[in-house]
Formats: C-alpha cells, structure tokens, sequence
C-alpha cells in the first residue's frame, strides 16, 4: 500500500503521464480529467479520472527519476547511464567517485546502487550547480550513502581519499584529473569519462596510458524507439544519436611508458 510521500507514476498512454508524490486526497486537473489519489491505493491500481478515463499506477522507473531532475547542467541520459554502471562494474557496496555532479542524474543512480553499504562521493566546483544537485538527490533517494564535495580536484591536488572502486569524470578537461584519480583508485579499480568531443578523449586516452591505466576503451551510444502496434510496427520517427563519447580504463599499480591507444 502507497504511502504519502512515495513517488508514484501515473500511466495513460505514452502521452499522458505524470510522476508526482502520492499525497491521500489530493487531486489535480488533467486534460483527461481531474485525478484523485484516494486512500488505500498500491502500485499496479487503476484509477478513473471525473471524465471516466483510466490511469494506472506503476512505480517509477531509475530512469524516470533520472530524466525528471531539474537541470542546470545537460544530464547524463540513462542511455549512458546504463553502460556507465556496467562497465565501471558498479554494485552495491562499492565506493564510488564522481567529478562533475552536475543535475544530479547520474547520481542518483549510483546512489541507487551501492547501497547503504557502499559510498558516493560526488565533486561539483560550481556552488549553484552542487547546491540543485542536492535537492534533486535528495528528492529521489534517501541520498545518506552520498557525500557532496563543492571543490575542483585539480586546484585541490587530489580528492584526499584512497582505495575507491570506481570513478566517474564528466567536466570539461578530464586529462587533468587522470593523476589524481590514479592514486585514489585501488589496484584494478575502474575509470570512466563522457566527453562531447572526440579531441577531449584522445587527450583523456593519452594521459590514461601515461598514468598507469590499460584495457582503454572507447564508445558511443545510439538508442532508436520502436512502435509496437498490430500491422504497423516500425521505428520512431526520431532517434537519440550522439550525446558524447564514452572511454574506460582500468588501474594498474605502476605506470608503463608505452605507446598508446584505444579501441573503437
């Protein structure tokens, strides 16, 4: 059963939807009608709007948190999002570094998924961006295993923590913090950087091979929609192409001086 405060995702049609907190006895006005939330409601209820339409009610997905964050910053888009997770290995327990927390988007991902037994620490250098960040995050999660750091890592000379699992850069200049992720990374720990650019990442992946990183790896991310429908399957009109470049490495304890490069 639905608890006041618990964000529920009143479902339509792909056009009419609507994520809010359940709050019991509010209503509101749709362009199909006016909506109800009254007592006793769980996830997965239908409800009748006034006018005799139907909504279902789901519980919200990661992504749609994700995309619902108010934006000072473009976000991480869950397209992303969800090789970023796979390929830096993020689970529950993990200890994880982001620099660039920008909306807070990714964030809340990450905090969804190590857990109470695991960390976030999040760095953002600009006070406006981290202090949006921060009611965003604490909106979506409980946000208790996410510690924010409003600082630049480079002008600081490094994070001032050791042994983290993974991290996570997306600011304008990422080869600049490649030595100092470097020594806050265990052994074998993992590194990932978004940039818009291709010339960001060819700077990233040289300062990665000259600062003790290997197994460099870089992509991008398409996704196109299909229509579902009886006799008339097909894509979406429009896709969502290039948003950035995406590179990952992983932490060796002693840097090697070799020539470098990167897959594709």
């Amino acid at each position: 059963m639905l608890k006041n405060g618990d964000f529920i995702y009143l479902y339509h049609d792909d056009k009419s939807t609507f994520m809010i907190p359940y709050r019991e006895g509010f209503s509101f006005s749709t362009h199909k009608g006016e909506i109800k939330l009254t007592e006793g409601l769980s996830y997965g209820d239908a409800i009748k709007t006034n006018s005799g339409e139907i909504f279902y009610i789901l519980r919200p997905a990661l992504s749609d948190y994700m995309m619902k964050v108010k934006r000072r910053t473009t976000i991480i888009y869950p397209k992303e999002a969800g090789i970023i997770v796979l390929e830096l290995g993020i689970s529950y327990g993990k200890r994880v570094i982001e620099i660039g927390t920008g909306s807070g988007s990714l964030t809340i991902l990450l905090s969804n998924l190590v857990g109470d037994k695991g960390k976030v620490y999040s760095f953002e250098r600009n006070a406006e961006r981290l202090e949006n960040a921060i009611k965003n995050v604490k909106r979506f999660c409980t946000a208790e295993n996410v510690e924010f750091f409003c600082k630049d890592p480079v002008l600081e000379s490094g994070f001032g923590l050791e042994d983290i699992d993974s991290l996570f850069i997306d600011v304008p200049e990422p080869w600049k913090i490649i030595p100092f992720a470097h020594k806050a990374l265990m052994g074998g720990g993992t590194i990932g950087v978004l940039s818009p650019n291709i010339e960001q990442i060819q700077a990233t992946a040289e300062a990665m091979e000259k600062n003790g990183f290997v197994r460099l790896r870089c992509m991008e991310v398409f996704t196109r929609g299909i229509r579902v429908k009886k006799f008339l399957t097909r894509p979406f009109d429009r896709m969502i192409g290039h948003t950035g470049y995406l590179l990952f490495a992983h932490k060796i304890n002693h840097r090697t001086e070799k020539e470098w490069s990167y897959e594709i």
